[in-house]
């Protein structure tokens, strides 16, 4: 399936009035599910928490324009390996972005939106991987 791009882009409007919100959702979603990952982040998730939710907004927005979302990916995915992040730690986060996004989201979570995000951070998990590497 091809990524369905604009609803990516205005899935994140959905999102943004929520703010901080969003990512307290994702990080107690991913500690309570994955709790062997939770020793890899402060304490203090305050300026983590504004991080996750600027690169999803970014690579959201981003998405049709892989000149200038690949290089910020690849940036992402070489400053991850100081926290010894490893790839077999993407799909714990990918599942807690898309429960994230689909609570969020309510009822304009479709199937359709669904696919789309599940190839996007397929894709962009891909290239953090690889550049790591």
């Amino acid at each position: 399936m091809a990524i369905n791009t604009e609803a990516i882009k205005k899935s994140v409007d959905v999102l943004a009035p929520h703010g901080t919100k969003v990512t307290e959702y994702f990080y107690n979603y991913l500690f309570q599910k994955y709790p062997e990952v939770r020793p890899m982040f402060p304490n203090d998730m305050g300026p983590q928490a504004k991080r996750l939710l600027d690169s999803i907004v970014y690579i959201a927005s981003n998405i049709d324009n892989l000149d200038k979302l690949v290089p910020y990916l690849e940036r992402l995915g070489a400053g991850h390996t100081k926290y010894n992040t490893r790839p077999e730690h993407y799909p714990a986060v990918g599942d807690a972005l898309l429960a994230t996004l689909s609570h969020f989201a309510g009822a304009a979570w479709t199937p359709e939106l669904r696919e789309s995000w599940t190839e996007a951070y397929s894709v962009a998990s891909n290239v953090m991987i690889k550049a790591a590497r």
